[in-house]
Formats: C-alpha cells, structure tokens, sequence
C-alpha cells in the first residue's frame, strides 16, 4: 500500500500531477482545487504528497486501474475518505467537486448550507442533503486545521478561544463584523464552552438553526 510519495514535481497532468520518482514518472490524481494550486509550482522543485491508493474501474470496457490519489496531509486525506464515503459521492465525484478549500466544505456541513454545496461541481440539491445528512457533526474539526497548524509552527494566538474561532472564521470567508458577532451570540447563549472548537460547534449549531427558520 502506498501512503506517501516524494519527488520531483515534471508537470501537470488531465487530472493531477506528474512526479519523477528515481526515473519512474507517477501520475497522481488531485482534488480540482490542489490541482489548480500546483500550477504556482516551478518544474523540478521537490514535493511529498499522502496518499489514497485505489482502483478505478471501467465497467462498460472491463478495464481496473491501480489509481493514486494525492493530498497535502493527512487531514485533507481524512476530510477526503469521509467525503467519499457518502452514497454517490465517489472518488471521481468527489475529486471534480473539491473546488474550494477543505475548511469552506466543512463549514457548508455543519452550517447545513446547501447552496454552497450544491454549488460544487457535479453536486446536487439531493446529493448535497445526503452529505450534510450524513456527515453533519464529524467535520468541524476541519474548520480548526489551519489555525492550530499555524499555532504549531510558532505563530501563538494572542488572547483566548474567541480570538481564536474569530480567525478561523476570517479565514472561511466571514468579515470581521460577522466573524465577532458569530462569536458573541454563541458565547452568550452558552456560557460554559471551554475550548475554541466548542465555540466553533456552537456557532455552527446557532447558523443552522437560522437556517431552518428561514
């Protein structure tokens, strides 16, 4: 099984990336949105990729094909494994539908926000209710990924949990405004959260109740 592929980045391909790994070249398949960041990246620099090994299949020509799926690390792999788990959510699907950042689709599950997701590539009206059905409540941790990554290399936050749910939502989308009024109502509607990741669920929790009454 291969989890994990390093080496020399020689180009883009259909549906990925071309890597040059001791004159052996692999293609591995990318999301359309990692695709579409891999053209910044000069020809012959270095890179590591994780992994999904699986086969895809050609049912009307019988063909099986030994596939390789990349990802920048292991969550966007999890995120990606969970995603494909819903019913007609496919590899292939799944793969054309990532247009956006990982955090961007969590959000969308959590907040039951069918119009971003139905906005995805090949994603449905129908399909985007089975993912937040089925999904909803096991995606949020996502939303935390790129601040607690950036707290790992050195960067602290300054203050307490809500300067911290306040920059992950800055960095979904929301404007400052938005973010800290988010913020605010979940923290006066329940006063015992404790860690920024609760926050982020109680606000998630607030916007899909919104939603529903709308």
């Amino acid at each position: 099984m291969i989890v994990k592929i390093s080496g020399t980045y020689t180009g883009l391909s259909q549906r990925g990336v071309l890597l040059d790994v001791k004159d052996i070249t692999y293609e591995v398949y990318l999301t359309a949105f990692s695709r579409d960041h891999f053209q910044l990246k000069k020809i012959g620099e270095r890179i590591s990729l994780y992994t999904m090994y699986y086969i895809e299949s050609n049912l009307a020509g019988g063909h099986m094909t030994p596939t390789l799926v990349g990802f920048d690390d292991e969550l966007e792999k999890e995120f990606f494994q969970l995603f494909t788990s819903v019913a007609k959510v496919g590899v292939k699907t799944a793969l054309a539908a990532i247009t956006v950042p990982v955090p961007t689709i969590a959000r969308a599950i959590e907040c039951s926000d069918v119009y971003t997701l139905k906005s995805l590539k090949g994603i449905g009206e129908r399909t985007a209710k089975k993912i937040i059905a089925a999904l909803h409540g096991k995606v949020a941790n996502f939303a935390l990924v790129s601040v607690e990554d950036k707290n790992a290399g050195g960067i602290q936050a300054e203050s307490g949990i809500e300067d911290e749910a306040t920059q992950v939502l800055l960095q979904l989308g929301y404007n400052l405004n938005e973010a800290k009024k988010m913020v605010g109502e979940a923290v006066s509607k329940n006063s015992d959260i404790g860690t920024a990741e609760e926050l982020l669920e109680e606000i998630y929790k607030n916007r899909a109740n919104s939603s529903q009454k709308r």
